[in-house]
């Protein structure tokens, strides 16, 4: 029973210790935050908040981060766009998929046992097409169009001319003599 009390009691202490350390180290490197804070003679706002070099590099981030949404906040909020803005590949494949079901349900297109795969050709014929859409709203909106986006339409509008090619060639030939 006293050796459980000597540990109670050593911990406590180890705690303590610990506390009064930190308050120590707190009191000797601390500094104080102000709120709103003067700039020095001869300095505008501006100024100050580039030219305190003094204060390091993490004082300076938060500064610059605080003066950028000081900045921001007073903006006006932009109206939020549709979800169908927002992800037009999305709608396009959504939209895609169900036009390829929809085909495959006649003969000519889907065959007499109305393979569902063509689906999954309307499925990428739409994604593709929302794709081309979502880069055209960017255009017309004024931003950059990613690199990532002009690779994804060009692979599409490639696919669109080589896949029929291959299909029809795997079938049989197209239309010529084989």
């Amino acid at each position: 029973m006293c050796h459980r009390q000597t540990g109670r009691m050593r911990g406590t202490v180890r705690r303590l210790g610990q506390i009064v350390v930190m308050v120590a180290a707190l009191a000797a490197c601390g500094s104080t935050a102000f709120a709103q804070g003067s700039p020095p003679a001869g300095l505008s706002e501006g100024d100050a908040a580039v030219g305190r070099s003094a204060d390091g590099p993490l004082r300076a981030a938060i500064r610059r981060e605080g003066m950028r949404l000081a900045q921001s906040s007073a903006q006006v909020p932009q109206q939020r766009e549709s979800w169908i803005v927002r992800h037009p590949v999305i709608v396009g494949t959504l939209i895609g998929t169900g036009a390829g079901a929809g085909l495959s349900q006649i003969e000519a297109i889907g065959g007499v046992n109305h393979d569902r795969r063509v689906a999954l050709i309307g499925a990428g014929v739409g994604a593709w097409g929302g794709l081309v859409a979502a880069a055209v709203h960017k255009a017309h909106s004024k931003q950059r169009v990613g690199v990532g986006m002009k690779i994804g339409i060009l692979a599409g509008a490639v696919g669109l001319i080589v896949v029929p090619v291959l299909a029809c060639y795997g079938a049989g030939g197209c239309g010529g003599t084989s």
